[in-house]
């Protein structure tokens, strides 16, 4: 073939060629060369491969290129090199040997292609299979290689390998409050700061959501473990800042060590998770390490977990009730719901020991639901028995005002039974109006166009704003019980009920003292106008076939007359519904 020829062949090719004498001389390229690297044929004639080198490459690379190339006429491999604007990418690339028609060598071509897309596009798989998108830390899947690689370490060495658990604690406020937006760029800065904190050796891997794992290898003790959990919080004692917006958060964390507590990566992680939940349990923002009291305490948690699921579907859960009465009249006006649970093999659980697990574990919102409708139900059946009209009280949580069918099930309740909107108190704390978003605001909105009594519960232990109580339509006060049970042993608590009970009246809302106990308690109240009293002075909780001795005439109790109320000896804090 003539030079002309050649050329056309060479041109019509896809991938890039250059053409050296046997002092590796360039003496031909064709187009693709110049796409590629940049470099017409008159830059680069007469002039060497070296041009195009990278510098990653060490000099025995091309020692070990050129002896193959030399004893095989051919090499192929991937090669860093330089384009002419300086930018380094990989090829791949075919060297061979030309020969004359006498066998002799003339000339070496190069056949080469761009990889770098290639390249990129691996490098993102591996990015998304190992490393968290948001926060760039590893995923659980890498995490859980390099775990089982620092146990394999710990088990040659015989060393130990600590594993902390991280769960943010109420990031979920933060999420709702200010958007998942915020809260991606939040859980971000958090995976930076953690990073940054810690041995470039120790792992920081973002697991789900706002859950977080450190392993630190070579622990000496428990004390070594201490110190990085100690360093780990210093983490999240200065605010974030996040859109001009300084965010607080705390964490809760939970430890496990190889070989004291678990063998292998997987109990690890759970050993440690179970930790975590017990540094919740004991007030968040700090950390527990993993041991047999706490598992004994799981193992119990999960007994009482699967025994309520069971019970809710097959409702064998009760109510009780308790009355309000009104001080100026002696007549009850309300029935506060509270629920029980008697479990036939282990009798009566108690509220504080399993609402927690309900509401951890997503059976809350089915079991409160349940309480509200089972509640309202009940009463108006009882009501229709007896000619007796008085309102039902219903604690309410945050997970029923953000469930988006809170005013559905209402409007149902309303429409099967005589009850009307106005009879129904929705009874909610201070802490989750603390915790109030838009959505939930207009929730009440709404709860108060129907016509429903909104009540807060527990107040004075909380600092929610008086603005806050004005803006979702509050119709009355109910004064924490530990106010009322210092009556008679603290002057300054008794101008705190008084002033509570003059700003409830002032902004014409009435107010119900929880927790009357004595006479003297009850005197006093009514001495201030307090509108209504709860406690086991007044009438203890109930089932609702019990009720109606409560009734006697409707009691028409007089103020300062506390001997017509019912009394009841039994003066222990029920936790509520």
């Amino acid at each position: 073939m003539d030079d002309f020829t050649t050329k056309q062949i060479i041109g019509a090719l896809k991938e890039g060629i250059f053409i050296t004498d046997l002092r590796l001389r360039i003496v031909e390229v064709n187009a693709v060369f110049t796409e590629v690297t940049g470099y017409r044929l008159d830059q680069v004639i007469g002039k060497t491969p070296k041009l195009f080198s990278s510098g990653r490459h060490s000099a025995d690379f091309y020692q070990r290129m050129w002896k193959t190339l030399k004893s095989t006429g051919k090499w192929q491999g991937t090669i860093w090199n330089r384009r002419k604007n300086g930018e380094i990418y990989p090829q791949w690339q075919y060297i061979t040997t030309l020969n004359d028609p006498d066998g002799n060598a003339t000339h070496y071509i190069s056949v080469f292609s761009d990889i770098s897309q290639q390249e990129s596009i691996e490098n993102q798989i591996h990015l998304l299979a190992y490393y968290d998108n948001l926060t760039g830390l590893p995923n659980r899947t890498l995490f859980t290689d390099r775990l089982n690689l620092s146990l394999t370490q710990a088990i040659r060495d015989k060393g130990k390998v600590a594993l902390f658990y991280l769960d943010l604690d109420r990031f979920k406020q933060i999420n709702d409050a200010l958007g998942h937006f915020t809260g991606d760029k939040l859980l971000s800065a958090i995976g930076y700061r953690l990073r940054n904190s810690l041995r470039e050796s120790d792992t920081v891997a973002r697991l789900s959501g706002d859950e977080f794992a450190v392993i630190v290898s070579c622990i000496t003790s428990i004390d070594h473990a201490e110190t990085v959990a100690q360093k780990i919080q210093s983490c999240f004692k200065s605010p974030y800042t996040i859109d001009h917006r300084e965010l607080q958060i705390s964490v809760s964390i939970g430890i496990c060590l190889f070989p004291d507590h678990a063998r292998d990566s997987e109990a690890m992680v759970r050993l440690a998770d179970c930790a975590m939940y017990r540094a919740k349990e004991i007030g968040r923002n700090c950390y527990s390490f993993y041991s047999d009291e706490i598992a004994q305490q799981l193992q119990q948690r999960l007994l009482i977990e699967n025994n309520l699921r069971h019970d809710i579907s097959k409702g064998n859960l009760e109510l009780i009730y308790q009355p309000q009465f009104c001080m100026s009249s002696g007549k009850i006006v309300t029935l506060e719901t509270k629920l029980r649970w008697k479990h036939p093999k282990y009798g009566e659980i108690s509220p504080s020991v399993f609402l927690p697990i309900a509401e951890e574990t997503g059976l809350l919102i089915q079991l409160s639901y349940w309480a509200i409708k089972a509640a309202c139900h009940e009463i108006s059946d009882w009501r229709k028995t007896y000619g007796v009209n008085v309102n039902i009280a219903i604690n309410l949580f945050s997970i029923q005002i953000e469930s988006g069918i809170l005013i559905k099930t209402i409007e149902e309740i309303i429409n099967e039974t005589d009850l009307s909107a106005n009879s129904i108190e929705l009874e909610i704390t201070e802490k989750a109006i603390m915790e109030m978003t838009q959505n939930d605001i207009e929730t009440f909105d709404e709860l108060n166009r129907i016509g429903v009594r909104i009540v807060i519960d527990n107040f004075g232990i909380g600092y929610s704003s008086l603005n806050s109580i004005k803006r979702i339509g509050v119709k009355k006060l109910k004064i924490d019980s530990s106010f009322t049970s210092k009556i008679e042993t603290d002057s300054g608590n008794n101008q705190m009920i008084e002033t509570i009970i003059n700003m409830a009246h002032n902004l014409t809302m009435s107010i119900t003292a929880e927790g009357v106990e004595s006479e003297s308690q009850l005197k006093y109240l009514s001495s201030l106008k307090c509108d209504y009293a709860q406690g086991y002075l007044t009438g203890s909780p109930c089932k609702v076939e019990n009720l109606i001795s409560m009734f006697p005439g409707n009691i028409n109790y007089v103020s300062d007359k506390s001997d017509n109320f019912s009394r009841s000896s039994n003066t222990t804090n029920r936790q509520k519904l």
